[in-house]
């Protein structure tokens, strides 16, 4: 279905992004692209649904068809018809705010029948278990069900090849399990599916063929039965993801108890007067010199709870203090320092390097630099932030935390969209604050990450603390559980 003969693209004034690629993809196929952020699978992609050339730039030599017919001569709109996109943040593909319609959107551009058109949604959400996603506003989603949305809207359009994007890069645990029942239903019905993706574990019993891909290049391949015999040590050294989180241990972190770092007491928040309460923490502590992970399912309260903490949000009642001092909004303001999920909205200025600039006006050039190459950005230093990878916008965010020099640092979700070598660099960077004596809060859908990094877990549940304990071989069946590990 898929034929690569000789391919190689340069973006416009920049050095080669993919380099003499050669592939060919049979119909029905599932093929894993995967490797380094930045080896070229997103560039891969773009010339497989069109977007290169026709709307990104660029110098693009060989040869790319499918079904025999040349992707480069062809137009957009015809490619779309036989291939659809799942991107890593779908909000950047969606056309409308209702979600039944942004469903309906693109088999009414060609023409197909309403009432056809409503039969085919009524039984792609029902499938999927999604009716309770209709008619909905898209901005009122979650992200996990925003990915679930654009995923249903391909299957409603009938397409033969099926291209996602990293698609469980925002997801927590249980909607990875819907994407994966959503792809066997693509697998049961013939469809030909090429996924690039950092995450491997819940891909092991569905992908035929893994690539692994670097500095443009295809360096390996494998089926998937001789990936599946990979030991996990030989995974690690291609700088991949685990495939068997099951037999992952946690990593030797401290468990010694700390009176200072934050404590909060009696917190209580809710939107409005007569809305239910979202938060209602009796007691918390989240000790200096530690890593403690915030998990739970989505609605947990995590993301309300750390907007509290960093004076975003006012709580209705309670105390939040450091180091024994109670804290005002206006200090908490100064004194923590957050990196959100969706990266790319606060990315600002107009190269990496003003970007760190931003967070800590008084750094020279050498400081930029030498923190630059800790995150190995420092080739990208005049980078318009929004020209880099998904995984390259996070570690510069990161980097623009660690120089914010604030007392608290609150991670959400640091490890999307980052490879396996990119994850451990980034849970050793956590440590490493841990150790210089800042209080380092994580939130996250990241079992691997958790095992590398985190000395203690707090586990929310309708906005409640549930569960706190430190990480370690012996609770380690207490994390499995709530991931449905065991």
């Amino acid at each position: 279905m898929i034929t690569l003969k000789n391919l190689s693209f340069s973006y416009e004034d920049s050095q080669p992004i993919l380099r003499d690629l050669n592939l060919t993809v049979e119909e029905g196929q599932v093929v894993c692209l995967t490797g380094p952020s930045g080896c070229g699978k997103t560039t891969l992609i773009r010339i497989l649904n069109g977007l290169i050339p026709q709307y990104f730039a660029g110098d693009l030599q060989g040869e790319a068809s499918i079904n025999g017919t040349s992707l480069i001569d062809q137009d957009l709109y015809d490619i779309s018809k036989n291939c659809g996109s799942v991107f890593q943040n779908p909000r950047s593909q969606f056309f409308c705010l209702n979600t039944t319609s942004e469903l309906a959107f693109e088999p009414e551009n060609y023409g197909v029948d309403p009432a056809l058109i409503a039969q085919d949604i009524a039984q792609v959400t029902k499938q999927n278990e999604m009716t309770h996603l209709l008619d909905r506003n898209i901005f009122n989603l979650s992200g996990g069900e925003r990915q679930l949305l654009a995923c249903a809207a391909v299957q409603v359009a009938h397409h033969k090849l099926i291209i996602l994007d990293e698609p469980s890069s925002n997801l927590d645990f249980t909607t990875i399990e819907k994407l994966k029942k959503m792809i066997h239903q693509w697998k049961r019905q013939g469809k030909t599916i090429i996924i690039a993706e950092h995450r491997l574990y819940y891909l092991m019993d569905l992908v035929d063929r893994f690539i692994v891909m670097s500095d443009g290049q295809m360096i390996e391949e494998y089926d998937a039965e001789a990936f599946n015999r990979l030991p996990q040590t030989a995974v690690a050294q291609l700088g991949l993801r685990a495939t068997d989180l099951r037999a992952l241990q946690p990593s030797s972190h401290t468990d010694q108890s700390n009176h200072d770092g934050l404590s909060i007491k009696g917190l209580k928040y809710r939107y409005h007067r007569r809305a239910p309460w979202v938060l209602d923490i009796d007691e918390l502590h989240i000790a200096r010199g530690q890593v403690t992970a915030l998990i739970g399912h989505n609605g947990a309260g995590k993301s309300t709870f750390a907007r509290c903490l960093t004076g975003v949000l006012h709580p209705n009642h309670g105390r939040i203090m450091f180091d024994q001092q109670v804290l005002s909004n206006k200090e908490r303001l100064k004194r923590i320092y957050m990196v959100f999920q969706e990266v790319s909205h606060q990315l600002f200025t107009e190269s990496v390097e003003e970007e760190l600039l931003l967070s800590q006006p008084g750094m020279n050039s050498d400081e930029i630099k030498t923190e630059l190459e800790k995150h190995q950005l420092a080739s990208l230093q005049q980078q318009h932030p929004i020209a880099l990878s998904g995984g390259e916008q996070q570690r510069l965010a990161v980097a623009s935390a660690m120089v914010a020099d604030r007392e608290v640092l609150i991670f959400d979700e640091p490890s999307s969209g980052l490879d396996g070598a990119r994850m451990r660099e980034m849970s050793q960077q956590l440590n490493e604050l841990a150790a210089a004596g800042y209080t380092v809060i994580l939130i996250t859908h990241d079992y691997e990450l958790l095992l590398n990094c985190v000395d203690q877990i707090a586990e929310l549940e309708q906005g409640s603390v549930v569960a706190q304990y430190a990480l370690n071989k012996g609770s380690l069946v207490q994390l499995q559980r709530f991931f449905n590990l065991i």
